[in-house]
């Protein structure tokens, strides 16, 4: 018996109905990835609800939901991948992943474009005694890139990605320091512990995340947001990490055109190195 088949035989709540919806409108390769998180914020809906509504169809959960999708599309011969894929051509894929991308540019080039979030950002970044990175997996890893544009500049940036060094770094700040947090859902338990030990300290928070609503949006004194376009296929964020890494070259340049003499620093930093750059 199929997903929609189950649904039938059984007594649906408004919320419950929204989310079997999203379930099936969603392209079998956004699905492939798909998180509680995800189909919370598409939906509306919250994960209990999404709990509740798999255990109604006979699921042990969301992963049992989209097993159970990917196997009738296997079945059906619809196979993984989008329509409009090339299958037979790599460089189609290619062409895909980078338009899909290139379609969320605008949305962040509009969320950047609040009045005052840049120039708020930019001035916290400059008072700060110190500036602490927190992410947790994957986001992790944009918090490096970004750690590493910032400190070429000579700025007092601090990151590890050891989750009790992120909630000791938190726990030593002071009224004035700035601690950025990455997290595409909001909710990663460590980074949640670490941005609250943060604003407790008397540090301003900034989130950077898709969740407009989330434990982490509750604390964070500025967000900038991702953008969450529900028709890409893929991983969506994938897309939102990679953008967070272009924010660490936008800092980059915005804090360089404010206070030239940082951008000598940068430019120090590069003569250690010279040709044997690597």
């Amino acid at each position: 018996m199929s997903l929609a088949e189950r649904a039938e035989s059984v007594q649906l709540f408004p919320a419950e109905r929204r989310i079997l919806t999203q379930l099936l409108e969603i392209d079998l390769f956004t699905l492939g990835s798909m998180t509680s998180s995800d189909l919370s914020e598409r939906s509306g809906a919250s994960r209990s609800s999404i709990d509740r509504l798999s255990r109604k169809l006979g699921y042990g959960g969301l992963k049992g939901m989209r097993r159970s999708l990917l196997e009738e599309a296997k079945r059906s011969g619809g196979g993984l991948r989008p329509a409009d894929v090339d299958t037979s051509s790599l460089t189609g894929i290619a062409q895909r992943v980078l338009h899909d991308l290139g379609d969320r540019i605008e949305p962040f080039m509009r969320s950047l474009s609040q009045p005052h979030l840049l120039d708020q950002l930019v001035s916290w970044i400059l008072s700060a005694r110190c500036i602490g990175f927190f992410g947790a997996g994957e986001s992790a890893a944009v918090c490096s890139a970004i750690y590493l544009r910032l400190m070429r500049l000579g700025l007092p940036v601090q990151f590890s990605q050891e989750h009790h060094t992120q909630v000791s770094v938190a726990g030593m700040m002071r009224t004035g320091d700035l601690a950025i947090v990455v997290s595409y859902s909001g909710r990663s338990k460590s980074v949640v512990w670490a941005a609250r030990t943060a604003k407790e300290a008397g540090a301003h928070v900034v989130a950077v995340s898709t969740a407009t609503a989330s434990p982490l949006s509750k604390i964070s004194d500025l967000h900038v947001a991702l953008p969450r376009a529900d028709g890409l296929r893929g991983s969506p964020e994938i897309y939102d990490r990679i953008l967070s890494v272009a924010l660490g070259q936008i800092l980059f340049d915005c804090i360089a055109t404010r206070r030239p003499d940082l951008l000598e620093t940068a430019m120090q930093v590069d003569d250690l190195f010279g040709e044997d750059r690597l």
